[in-house]
């Protein structure tokens, strides 16, 4: 489970990222939230989940168990971590 403290400090990191990148906001989160699990991808990588919070150039994903399997979640009471994807423009 991420309490909704926890939520919110991950929220708010994304949100005041001068550089929109996920390995850099990833970095900070391990840092600063004790025991939290950080994944990051590109966007790309994700199919048919809606993102649990969309900003620019960084979506939120929760992270799930479901026994041995790992999937992500928009509930934040199943969830184990978060996922970070980075969102690049189409060109």
């Amino acid at each position: 489970m991420i309490d909704r403290e926890t939520l919110t400090r991950v929220t708010v990191a994304i949100a005041e990222a001068e550089i929109r990148d996920v390995d850099l906001i990833a970095a900070r989160l391990k840092a600063e939230i004790d025991g939290l699990i950080v994944s990051t991808c590109d966007e790309d990588d994700i199919c048919g989940v809606r993102p649990l919070a969309e900003t620019p150039g960084v979506n939120l994903y929760l992270l799930s168990s479901s026994g041995a399997c790992l999937g992500l979640t928009r509930d934040p009471e199943n969830a184990i971590g978060v996922v970070l994807a980075q969102v690049t423009e189409e060109g």
